[in-house]
């Protein structure tokens, strides 16, 4: 087969493009609502531990691992400059990692 042939059968690559607009739609907006909000959510775990002085009912394990998640966001955040993510990653690890540090305090489980 000669390169003209070879050529001839490759299919085109069809680019996305991405409008960028000056003002945020709404879903921009609400992802900050959420990025604040979500993490909030685990505050009731943490609120339970210090209140009860009880983590028995904790896995420590699991709880690591959200935080070990939330560092490698973090990292991404930081590294892509994404405000969104450095604000939800960022409270997720205060927050969880009050309720680890209270998992270890108070007797959590593995």
């Amino acid at each position: 087969m000669t390169s003209y042939h070879a050529h001839r059968h490759q299919k085109a690559h069809k680019t996305l493009a991405v409008k960028k607009t000056k003002h945020p739609k709404l879903v921009d907006r609400l992802i900050y609502f959420a990025a604040i909000v979500e993490p909030l959510f685990s505050l009731p775990q943490a609120y339970q531990i210090y209140h009860s002085r009880s983590a028995a009912s904790v896995s420590v394990l699991s709880w690591l691992g959200f935080e070990v998640m939330t560092l490698i966001w973090l990292w991404y955040g930081i590294v892509h400059r994404e405000k969104t993510i450095l604000i939800y990653q960022g409270l997720f690890f205060i927050i969880d990692g009050s309720v680890v540090i209270g998992a270890l305090l108070y007797g959590g489980s593995l």
